[in-house]
């Protein structure tokens, strides 16, 4: 499998984390799995997407499932809290996943992430005829920089002319949970937006797509896996139990009980599963 990560154009840095380009190096149809490998199921090849805040994923000359959907070509991926299998139906699986920063997928694509949450949608469904076309120029491109300079004109024609007030709030938040390790309150995150509870929550939702809750525990579990992953590729032995109290886990055995349920595996399978191709924390497993 080739794998490559693409940063966006400078402005496009407070709303797209990544670019993540993956060209499966043969037909799915025809590989040969160990039976107790669970990146294959019935002899398809199931590509595990972890827990995140909000992706697009363009592919081409493959027909795909996840979430229980069928889509052969751009499909949305709302906020979740569980690892997805994206399992590859058929054909050599080529795609780019667009990473989008907290909120920043409702502020370019103006989507309601509370109605998105844990689903899927197809570009056809969306009906935004610029993606529509986004597409169709991925399907006949083949350099990876190539499609993320298109992606990247697309999205810099989606830049607010004016300030978005809200999105800036979310950005303080973001900023002040990482400042506080997964250790903040709901409270303090309405402080961090200038806003009353109840307002910061309607806000919140319809930008992130999950409650703050469920956002907490969510970039704990990002931030912790890129400690360990940042640590590996610097040829250092993982510090696993001092990572995970530095990140607000109580103990190895919390930390545990949260990457079972949002990665799939223990803390320490996850780092033998996940070092990187490149010194950034990847999404995908090796």
């Amino acid at each position: 499998m080739y794998f490559q990560i693409i940063q966006p154009t400078e402005a496009l840095k407070p709303y797209i984390y990544r670019y993540v380009f993956v060209r499966a190096e043969g037909s799915t149809d025809t590989m040969k799995p160990p039976a107790d490998d669970p990146r294959f199921v019935n002899g398809k090849h199931v590509q595990p997407l972890l827990p995140n805040y909000g992706s697009l994923i363009f592919q081409r000359n493959v027909v795909s499932e996840i979430a229980g959907k069928t889509c052969d070509g751009l499909f949305f991926l709302g906020a979740n809290q569980t690892t997805l299998g994206l399992t590859t139906l058929g054909g050599w699986f080529e795609g780019m996943m667009v990473d989008f920063e907290p909120g920043a997928m409702h502020t370019l694509l103006n989507i309601d992430m509370q109605r998105l949450a844990g689903q899927v949608l197809s570009a056809e469904e969306h009906t935004d005829e610029g993606l529509r076309i986004c597409d169709r120029i991925f399907k006949n491109t083949s350099k990876a920089e190539d499609i993320a300079l298109l992606i990247d004109s697309f999205f810099l024609g989606r830049i607010p002319r004016t300030q978005d007030l809200n999105y800036s709030r979310i950005c303080e938040v973001v900023r002040a949970c990482d400042k506080l390790k997964g250790t903040i309150t709901a409270e303090e995150m309405a402080s961090a937006a200038c806003l009353s509870e109840r307002q910061f929550l309607r806000i919140f939702r319809r930008y992130v797509g999950i409650t703050p809750k469920q956002f907490i525990r969510l970039r704990r579990f990002h931030q912790t896996i890129q400690d360990l992953q940042r640590q590996a590729a610097q040829g250092k032995a993982p510090d696993l139990l001092g990572t995970v109290l530095n990140h607000g886990y109580y103990d190895l055995s919390h930390a545990g009980i949260e990457f079972r349920q949002m990665g799939c595996v223990s803390p320490s399978l996850f780092r033998q599963l996940g070092i990187p191709l490149t010194p950034d924390f990847s999404v995908f497993f090796n």
